[in-house]
């Protein structure tokens, strides 16, 4: 147990006890990721697999106030998003109001209702949404958001939270309240937790109406869904949209997407998309014998490239992997996306080359020591073999969009063996 009092804890975001999970969405690196991520998705979706790279079933829970346990209303505003939900993507939507008057405390309300949300819903090539509007609050402790009613009925989230990391199926929590950007992190899970909040841990949001989060977000959801190829785009794109093309949103308010688990186990991000028609009907992977689970096998693939590559050597790239896969026996029931890593390597060589043009620029006649190191010291561990994947599975020379040669080291292969527990 820390020493900090819970007081401090609740409201000094200085005080931090765990390592940051906010994504900087806006950054070149998260862009170029994003979009790799929707090219080798689309061409893996192409590939006979017995479960494909998108998601067969989404089911969405909304969690808002009764009318009498509310002090702003959200009816609107929570109407509009399901209907861009179900009409739009074609998830299935369940709207959940929180009724202080019950004889039920809340928390136990809250608790049993996303409890039933998972045992319904839950299984492979599935995302569970979880999505709130209303008022929020620092919680006791460190890391903690409380939901907040009228005359302060109140819901720890993190406790109800529990209840959905058990969980087979990818978890995207989306949250309008103020104070949202509180929630801290938990362990990590073999499969993709995140959290899109309204606003920064210290911060406000506006009150349902044109500038709110909830309102922007429907903006972003309609517009990527005409906007980007097949309607798929990724969790970080959506946050972008938002932030940047959304008429109304503040310009100086800061939404948040974040991992709710440390350092998980899977690359890339979430990925929403329209489902295809009948998609969850033909989902039998509870139907499956536990034989043939022990023969299926999730396939990440993570890349090492010399540079990025472009959209057409990605395509290239993963109709191979589909080839191989389909022509030999592996038991590969489904191929995620693990991302692309540029080399320690390569890193370092840029560093080093960027260190060379400052000091054209400056006059400087040597490089630093600790840059000489770092070069010195990647090229050693890669003629070691330390910075290899595990598994290489083929190496090939890879031309970029700007026509100078990119190497592609090689490619790491990890199985999980998560389905043979559902």
């Amino acid at each position: 147990m820390d020493t900090i009092p819970a007081s401090v804890r609740a409201v000094n975001p200085a005080i931090s006890l765990e390592e940051s999970s906010v994504v900087d969405y806006e950054s070149t690196d998260e862009i170029d990721a994003s979009e790799q991520q929707v090219v080798f998705t689309n061409v893996m979706a192409e590939g006979q697999y017995l479960s494909p790279s998108i998601y067969k079933k989404v089911e969405v829970l909304i969690l808002c106030w009764e009318e009498h346990s509310r002090d702003i209303d959200t009816t609107e505003e929570v109407s509009q998003l399901k209907a861009v939900f179900a009409e739009k993507f074609g998830y299935h939507v369940t709207i959940y109001y929180l009724d202080a008057k019950q004889e039920k405390r809340l928390q136990v309300q809250v608790n049993a209702q996303v409890a039933i949300f998972v045992d319904k819903h839950d299984g492979p090539n599935s995302l569970l949404i979880v999505y709130y509007a209303g008022h929020g609050k620092p919680g006791e402790y460190f890391g903690h958001l409380e939901f907040l009613g009228h005359a302060r009925n109140k819901v720890v989230w993190n406790k109800t939270e529990e209840l959905l990391r058990p969980a087979a199926a990818d978890v995207l929590e989306i949250f309008d309240c103020c104070y949202a950007g509180t929630l801290g992190l938990t362990r990590g899970e073999n499969r993709r937790f995140e959290y899109l909040a309204a606003t920064k841990g210290q911060k406000t949001t506006a009150v349902p109406g044109p500038k709110s989060f909830t309102s922007a977000l429907i903006f972003a959801l309609e517009a990527l869904r005409e906007q980007k190829p097949k309607g798929r785009f990724t969790t970080d794109e959506l946050l972008r949209k938002i932030k940047n093309d959304a008429p109304d949103f503040p310009k100086d308010q800061t939404p948040e997407l974040s991992d709710r688990d440390h350092k998980t186990l899977s690359g890339g991000r979430i990925m929403l998309h329209p489902l295809q028609p009948d998609s969850a009907e033909d989902d039998n992977s509870y139907e499956t014998s536990p034989s043939e689970l022990a023969d299926r096998h999730i396939v990440t693939l993570h890349f090492d490239f010399g540079g990025n590559p472009s959209g057409k050597n990605l395509e290239t790239l993963g109709r191979n992997f589909n080839e191989i896969f389909e022509r030999n026996t592996l038991g590969v029931h489904r191929v995620r996306w693990g991302g692309v890593r540029v080399s320690a390597f390569a890193q370092a060589t840029r560093r080093f080359s960027a260190a060379s043009r400052r000091r054209k620029v400056s006059g400087t006649k040597r490089p630093s020591p600790h840059l000489q190191h770092l070069a010195s010291s990647s090229i050693k561990k890669l003629d070691m073999g330390l910075l290899s994947p595990q598994t290489s599975v083929f190496e090939a020379q890879d031309s970029m969009d700007t026509g100078s040669p990119g190497s592609l080291v090689a490619s790491s292969v990890q199985t999980s063996d998560r389905e043979k527990s559902t």
